[in-house]
């Protein structure tokens, strides 16, 4: 068979840079080139991908981030993720009529968090100034976005969710068999950012306009969200989320991400089938038993640690029962009733000339978020509640106002004893801890280089553990291209195998070596990876 994609790779001795959108890294190549670094061009990134992808992000989003100082050995973690507006009660949604948080509509909706992510990353790390760095989003926003036929694709099947007026006819568009090659304009988005740029330095007082502007055109579309709740700086500093294999550490996102369930996967096949070769259907059938105890672990445990008690994920004891309910002979029962979907959710990866590295994930939930927003702004509401958030006595993501519910994106990074070598990542809802599993583990375990790992065919157990995945029963999908031995063996094991023209979203790769880095994609989504 056919190789499923076919990888994009690319070498630099100063700068390299992979995201799904070409403007976005023409972008943050002429920022670094201007003297910016990786920081600044992550921000300028971030903006650009809001104006030209807004199916999967916007600056009403959610942001979790891995940052590499060349001034630090430790990789830190930046997430901006958003909150439960402090009247959406579960006692207000019951008086409504719903038995859970809905995934889409006014209810569902998250407060806006992506753009306290620009202000901290540049106040702690930038060098240039905001206008600068904002410049490229702004003037895409204003003059136009070309929309691409993966654009198009992808905002057709969900412009059913969009409710108001005003953003029906802005991305309408998008549903013409003619839209790719045509302009989005957002004159409304352009004027965010430029509020964004007038208040660096002051949040609280942009964070104050944005309230008032949510508040004043959400509550007649029946949200619960109000000024006050937008005043939080959602950005947090704090240590990355790591674990060892030899002497390598891999850094992610702590919880309420799922970057803890992404550790988990690593460290218990290390433990368990270090020895088994990971394409073979033994070592595809250990990763789907070892993904499906941990997705029980965060259904039954994973949620905000600021709402105790907060558990560590990697604790021997949490390992150890595990591993103990993984069966390397069949399959187990799946720990999860269907709760998987794809979502819409974008990652890149920008190194610098001075060592510094950022692997980055940025996401709407689903598809235009809430499909509620802000006209004046051109901005969607997140929708991380709906898609999160139960009603459930006990359950660790129940509805509680000010909390933040689970996450499902998270990037990553690799350090060994010289320093960072690895930043990495992929879009795609629950699938992100299990097609990120594969690919780090093959780089570690069997020491792949990124193009050996990322050519290998992928694939993904079902059920998940996110809320908004529809109800089904066992399965395993496989790219097209696994060999039909492996699928057979597979079958054998218990499995449901579906093939599949292509699995999951884009992998992204960026390695720092001596006197150069090296950028790759697996080509299944849209983008440019380039260096200078």
């Amino acid at each position: 068979m056919t190789n499923v994609m076919r990888a994009r790779r690319q070498w630099g001795r100063d700068h390299m840079v992979s995201t799904a959108s070409t403007p976005a890294t023409l972008a943050a190549l002429a920022i670094l080139d201007e003297g910016g670094n990786a920081f600044d061009a992550a921000i300028g990134i971030s903006a650009v991908l809001t104006v030209n992808q807004p199916m999967a992000c916007g600056p009403a989003g959610d942001a979790a981030i891995v940052c590499h100082s060349a001034d630090s050995a430790s990789p830190v973690s930046l997430t901006a993720l958003g909150r439960a507006p402090m009247a959406t009660t579960p006692e207000a949604l019951r008086d409504s009529g719903h038995a859970t948080v809905p995934s889409t509509g006014p209810l569902s909706i998250s407060t806006p968090a992506l753009t306290d992510a620009w202000f901290a990353l540049h106040e702690r790390y930038g060098r240039l100034g905001m206008e600068r760095i904002l410049a490229p989003a702004v003037e895409l926003a204003e003059s136009g976005t070309t929309i691409t036929g993966q654009d198009a694709r992808w905002a057709q099947v969900s412009l059913e969710v969009l409710r108001q007026p005003h953003f029906k006819d802005l991305f309408g568009a998008y549903a013409s068999p003619s839209a790719p090659g045509s302009v989005l304009r957002q004159p409304g988005l352009a004027r965010l950012l430029r509020l964004v740029i007038e208040h660096n330095g002051r949040p609280e007082r942009f964070r104050a306009i944005l309230g008032e502007a949510v508040e004043s055109a959400c509550t007649s579309e029946g949200a619960l969200i109000r000024a006050q709740d937008c005043l939080a700086d959602h950005a947090v500093f704090e240590p990355a989320a790591t674990t060892s294999i030899g002497d390598w550490t891999i850094a992610t996102t702590p919880a309420p991400t799922q970057g803890p369930v992404l550790l988990q996967n690593l460290a218990l096949y290390a433990r368990l089938a270090s020895d088994t070769p990971l394409d073979s259907a033994a070592g595809i059938h250990m990763l789907a038993e070892i993904a499906n105890q941990t997705y029980g672990y965060r259904l039954e445990t994973l949620g905000d640690p600021e709402a105790p008690p907060a558990t560590d994920a990697l604790a021997p004891a949490v390992l150890e029962r595990l591993a103990a309910n993984v069966n390397d002979a069949k399959t187990s029962p799946p720990t999860c009733l269907g709760k998987y979907s794809q979502g819409d959710t974008t990652h890149f990866a920008v190194l610098d000339s001075d060592g510094n590295g950022v692997s980055w994930v940025q996401s709407l939930g689903l598809g235009f978020g809430s499909g509620v927003g802000v006209p004046e702004f051109d901005m969607l509401l997140c929708n991380r509640l709906g898609r999160s958030a139960t009603l459930d006595d006990g359950d660790p993501n129940r509805l509680s106002p000010g909390r933040r519910p689970v996450n499902t994106i998270l990037p990553w990074a690799v350090t060994e004893l010289e320093g960072l070598r690895w930043l990495g990542g992929t879009p795609g809802g629950d699938g992100q801890t299990q097609w990120n599993a594969q690919v780090v583990l093959g780089l570690l375990l069997e020491q792949l280089n990124p193009l050996q790992a990322l050519a290998r065919p992928r694939w993904t157990y079902y059920p998940g553990a996110d809320k908004a995945e529809a109800a089904m029963g066992l399965q395993l999908r496989v790219d097209a291209n696994m060999s039909d031995a492996v699928i057979e063996e597979l079958r054998g094991f218990g499995y449901d195998v579906v093939p599949k023209p292509s699995v999951g979203g884009v992998m992204r790769i960026l390695e720092r070596a001596d006197g150069h880095h090296f950028g790759l994609d697996d080509g299944r989504h849209e983008g440019l990876t380039a260096g200078r």
